[in-house]
């Protein structure tokens, strides 16, 4: 059984050299976030790994347009969807598209579907490769409106259907991209028009996976133009320009990208976490140890107090904050970590006023109680992820 399997793999390697090195770099990428990182539910982990960050309105964030896709933000049930997805309408095309066009292709419809979601939402770290899984979809609607010759009624069946199951699932499952997938799928179509399918030629398989790895690496490259270039106009002025500068903004946006609350409500706690908590966490660590160092504390016992003012600010924030009972686990952690980081910024405090040993090893265990509460939430955000997740 085992030989079978081995020999299995090695065909399908041989026979779809582009999709089978999209999919290994997708698994390895999303196995090292848990070797060098903290997994892939964690946020910082997640955007050190490509995850794309739509609050950041920004050229910069263009190169993420594309490593989004190969990052998984989530569990294994994310990644391994999308494998399924890729593993069943990806083969087809690369076959009738060749190596070239298929893998320009399925970066080009993950692109587009980044910067829909760039665009049209806000604040929402987002990564997977559903919304090019929806782009080949999109090719294949397109090749079926083109009546492509290999294009049977059976493929077209089963197309129609996908597209309409998957539609249907995207605005009736909680937390699922809607702007990615509707942005893949029309991405997909548009150049799905545009691409013509050539004559299949067998290539030898590492012509084929060189070709992958370098026509991927290139449009990457590409994605850091526009921060070098076009260094006198933002993308929200670029924006403005061709009338989108409103949704860009977050003040309009349309009705069939609306997300469900649920998802809205992740984004919205984990930027209080990610530019609030986080940094208020990082600042108390900065000015505590240069306050033990230093001869007169006295300023940096000031930056403290501040400190402590600006958390219990954003505590009450959220506390106050409506919530949902989807996701009110997940408030009540973050209001957790706040309550013992404030409770150690106040013995840091004390300890740069009293110069005290026994103090200092009381702020020392209650950052790492903040630490264990750190943990205690990402795993919550993994578990919600997996539940409602892209």
């Amino acid at each position: 059984m085992k030989a079978i399997e081995e020999r299995s793999i090695k065909e399908f390697v041989q026979n779809n050299p582009a999709t089978s090195t999209i999919l290994f770099f997708m698994i390895v990428l999303h196995l090292l976030t848990y070797v060098i990182g903290n997994g892939p539910s964690d946020a910082e982990t997640a955007k050190n790994f490509g995850a794309l960050y739509s609050g950041n309105k920004d050229w910069s964030e263009f190169p993420y347009l594309l490593t989004s896709t190969y990052q998984h933000l989530g569990g294994m049930f994310h990644l391994l969807s999308n494998v399924f997805v890729i593993l069943i309408s990806a083969p087809f095309l690369e076959k009738i598209y060749g190596t070239f066009k298929f893998v320009l292709l399925f970066n080009l419809t993950g692109i587009f579907a980044s910067l829909v979601t760039l665009i049209f939402q806000s604040n929402a770290l987002s990564s997977g490769a559903s919304g090019a899984a929806f782009g080949l979809l999109g090719i294949y609607i397109a090749l079926i409106v083109k009546k492509h010759p290999e294009i049977t009624k059976s493929i077209t069946q089963t197309v129609i259907s996908l597209v309409a199951i998957n539609v249907i699932v995207t605005y009736i499952v909680p937390g699922i991209s809607i702007t990615g997938h509707l942005g893949g799928l029309l991405g997909g179509m548009l150049l799905g028009m545009v691409f013509l399918t050539g004559r299949s030629v067998k290539e030898r398989t590492f012509t084929s996976i060189f070709k992958t790895i370098a026509i991927t690496l290139g449009l990457f490259g590409l994605l850091f133009v526009p921060q070098y270039t076009l260094t006198n106009k933002s993308f929200i002025d670029v924006a403005e320009q061709v009338g989108l500068g409103d949704y860009v903004a977050g003040s309009s946006t349309l009705p069939f990208f609306s997300n469900n609350s649920i998802y809205n409500e992740l984004n919205w706690l984990i930027d209080q976490y990610n530019n609030k908590l986080v940094p208020h966490y990082n600042n108390l660590v900065e000015s505590y140890n240069n306050g033990i160092s230093a001869t007169d504390s006295s300023s940096h016992i000031q930056v403290i107090n501040q400190l402590i003012t600006e958390l219990e600010k954003d505590m009450e924030i959220v506390s106050s904050h409506k919530n949902m009972d989807e996701t009110k686990e997940l408030q009540q952690q973050l209001l957790i970590m706040y309550e013992h980081l404030i409770e150690a910024a106040n013995l840091a405090k004390s300890t740069l006023e009293l110069k005290g040993v026994t103090m200092n090893e009381q702020f020392i265990n209650q950052m790492n109680v903040v630490n264990s509460e750190y943990e205690k939430f990402n795993n919550l955000l993994e578990k919600y992820y997996n539940e409602y997740g892209k």
